[in-house]
């Protein structure tokens, strides 16, 4: 437990998960690159060590601890392939939380730009301008991992997801889901049994969560192999 006087109160930081803070409203990760946010998040330090807020609103696996994940599946030793890293939001925080790579593939050159400056600072973030429907494209540049993170808005989500757990022989999955990408015009609810049952032929489910009202029409799927 560390501590931190401010504004005439104690404030208490537990570490709920390995490298992931919570003060008893809010998560934290411990800030990479001390004096600087990643996307306007505030910061707070405690015992001369700076935290970084993990905003529900802009990361859905933050929004999967709020809403009741207890199948974390980021450790210390994880090694990931993260799918659809945009400018880094999100891999900006697993990147704090593992001591391992993060291999952040991302396909659109403009968000990439902003992953590339989020990355200078974290020497185990690996930016990488690749399509996620290819892994034989990177396979030369992500040697192993373990863990497979995915947060592409696209209708063919699902066969991304389960292509790239099977040729990196993956353990762990995140699978963050759209159902308006799959189907806009299928009720959410339909979408997601119909995204469990195939998920269920190929994997284990450890947890199904709506990331509502984060995230609208969204579900985070946590799996093994």
């Amino acid at each position: 437990m560390v501590q931190k006087r401010g504004r005439g109160r104690i404030m208490r930081l537990k570490e709920k998960y390995p490298g992931v803070f919570f003060d008893g409203k809010d998560y934290y990760t411990r800030n990479a690159d001390s004096g600087r946010s990643v996307y306007g998040e505030r910061t707070v330090t405690v015992n001369g060590k700076e935290y970084r807020y993990w905003d529900p609103a802009r990361s859905k696996l933050s929004a999967g601890i709020h809403r009741g994940l207890t199948k974390f599946p980021i450790r210390k030793n994880s090694k990931v392939l993260y799918l659809g890293a945009a400018s880094g939001t999100t891999a900006s925080h697993i990147s704090e939380i593992t001591e391992n790579e993060v291999y952040a593939i991302e396909f659109a050159e403009r968000p990439f730009r902003s992953l590339i400056k989020v990355s200078e600072k974290r020497g185990n973030l690996m930016p990488v301008l690749a399509n996620a429907r290819l892994p034989v494209q990177y396979r030369h540049i992500v040697p192993e991992v373990d863990t497979i993170y995915q947060d592409i808005a696209q209708r063919d989500q699902v066969g991304i997801f389960l292509k790239n757990m099977s040729f990196f022989n993956a353990k762990i999955g995140v699978l963050m889901l759209k159902a308006r990408s799959v189907n806009v015009s299928e009720k959410p609810k339909k979408v997601f049994q119909r995204v469990a049952d195939e998920l269920s032929e190929y994997t284990k489910i450890e947890q199904a969560i709506n990331l509502k009202p984060y995230e609208k029409d969204h579900m985070a799927f946590i799996v093994k192999a």
